[in-house]
């Protein structure tokens, strides 16, 4: 049928298999990621990403995770052969994802300086989520309600002293990250 084959001047191969406006963006993936070998060509995956946002380096949640993309199509899965430290050939799970130009440079960045997991989605679902993310905090967090409130008496309580505020200006000055600190101009009078 001339609706299965490649527009005229494509060429072969995956590339003919990218609508116009599209791009192919390969991700490198291992059992758990490719979701244990079920990801194959035609599937819809969620694409979620963790690690520890910029900025974020003491902060008392941990780890985040975050969907990154969702209802992406896959265009193939396979094997991509790549070298080790020895330069010997070593086979290497790689998904190819069907996704815009702008998906592209965020998957590019994630897959880079985050941890990526594919999520395997029914297809006829095809809903967008909304989702906040979640932190590791998060997780161990008491989910069985808020602690109770304690009774108060009929006696005043004293007003707190208000907490100084500090500002934090974060530097970026190439690949260099830098902080400072400074009091609020009310506290110094």
């Amino acid at each position: 049928m001339e609706s299965r084959l490649a527009a005229v001047g494509s060429g072969g191969g995956l590339a003919a298999t990218i609508s116009p406006g599209m791009r192919a963006c390969a991700v490198k993936v291992d059992d758990v990621v490719g979701v244990a070998g079920f990801v194959t060509a035609g599937m819809r995956v969620d694409v979620l990403i963790s690690g520890n946002p910029p900025g974020a380096v003491n902060s008392s949640e941990g780890t985040k995770v975050k969907t990154l993309l969702q209802n992406i199509e896959v265009l193939s899965a396979g094997t991509d052969i790549q070298k080790d430290g020895e330069g010997k050939p070593k086979q290497v799970q790689v998904v190819n994802l069907l996704v815009t130009p702008e998906q592209a440079e965020d998957l590019s960045l994630a897959s880079n300086q985050t941890h990526i997991q594919l999520v395997l989605r029914n297809p006829l679902d095809n809903k967008i989520a909304t989702t906040s993310g979640t932190a590791m905090g998060a997780l161990f967090a008491d989910k069985n309600g808020a602690p109770p409130k304690p009774r108060t008496t009929g006696t005043p309580r004293a007003v707190p002293k208000p907490e100084s505020r500090v500002y934090l200006v974060e530097v970026f000055n190439g690949s260099k990250r830098s902080e400072e600190k400074f009091a609020s101009t009310e506290e110094k009078q």
